[in-house]
């Protein structure tokens, strides 16, 4: 009975809405309006996509099975990408994708006793603190030597991290670089830094796709599974975009 229940919620609260208000206005205009009853059922079919782990196993688990973790006996230095800041009532926050790589990090770089590099700026037009500045401040809460803290604020997009950091390892000649970010986004990141002649051993995090047994929450929409789709999509253009440049 609870699964049942819960399956309605599904279809009938967002993001399930938008898969079952086309589904069935495309169903009573079919007759009708085949055209506009059609594009309104391809629209509930791309929804549907978007909204369920039917989109994740499409979109987001090839992108997160390209790397696995690579642990180098020696580290010189571990890269921190920033992936957003939000500010709270108490100051700033790591968004939740920021936080789980910055942990990882802080953890990696403390066992190495190596240099922790944060990167990530603003966005135009925004008035927040550089999330790299915020990272760093956190670094040292989490008892990460100030010496041992590298910066680089001024990054707005991937390609910028690479750029940026690039810069700060060739001039204190870090050899060995460990790179940590979300597993979906990995594949853009590595690809960013191998444009700088930056060495990098890739170490995923903040994983999206759900890797356990098949069950019936893999068929019903969440806002887990469209944030996670919607991510993709984003890297999946982003890739495009930077191969079109590199041409």
């Amino acid at each position: 009975m609870l699964i049942a229940q819960k399956i309605v919620e599904a279809f009938v609260l967002p993001p399930g809405l938008f898969v079952t208000v086309p589904f069935v206005l495309g169903l009573v205009w079919f007759k009708s309006s085949k055209g506009k009853a059609s594009l309104l059922l391809l629209f509930s079919l791309f929804a549907y996509v978007l909204t369920t782990s039917t989109g994740t196993f499409l979109f987001v688990r090839p992108l997160e099975k390209s790397f696995h973790k690579e642990i180098p006996q020696r580290c010189d230095a571990i890269i921190v990408l920033g992936g957003g800041v939000l500010k709270g009532p108490e100051g700033y926050e790591l968004r939740p994708h920021t936080f789980k790589r910055f942990i990882e990090g802080v953890e990696l770089a403390k066992a190495y006793n190596a240099f922790l590099i944060v990167s990530g700026g603003t966005l135009p037009g925004s008035s927040q603190q550089p999330e790299a500045t915020i990272m760093a401040q956190l670094a040292q809460r989490f008892e990460v030597p100030n010496e041992k803290i590298l910066v680089d604020a001024e990054s707005k997009n991937t390609y910028e991290n690479a750029k940026n950091v690039a810069k700060i390892v060739k001039e204190l000649n870090l050899k060995e670089l460990v790179l940590v970010t979300s597993a979906v986004h990995m594949k853009r990141a590595k690809m960013s830094f191998e444009k700088f002649k930056v060495r990098v051993h890739p170490y995923p995090v903040d994983y999206l796709c759900d890797y356990g047994p098949v069950s019936w929450i893999d068929f019903v929409p969440t806002k887990e599974s469209l944030e996670a789709n919607m991510l993709a999509l984003h890297e999946i253009v982003g890739l495009l975009w930077y191969q079109l440049k590199t041409r």
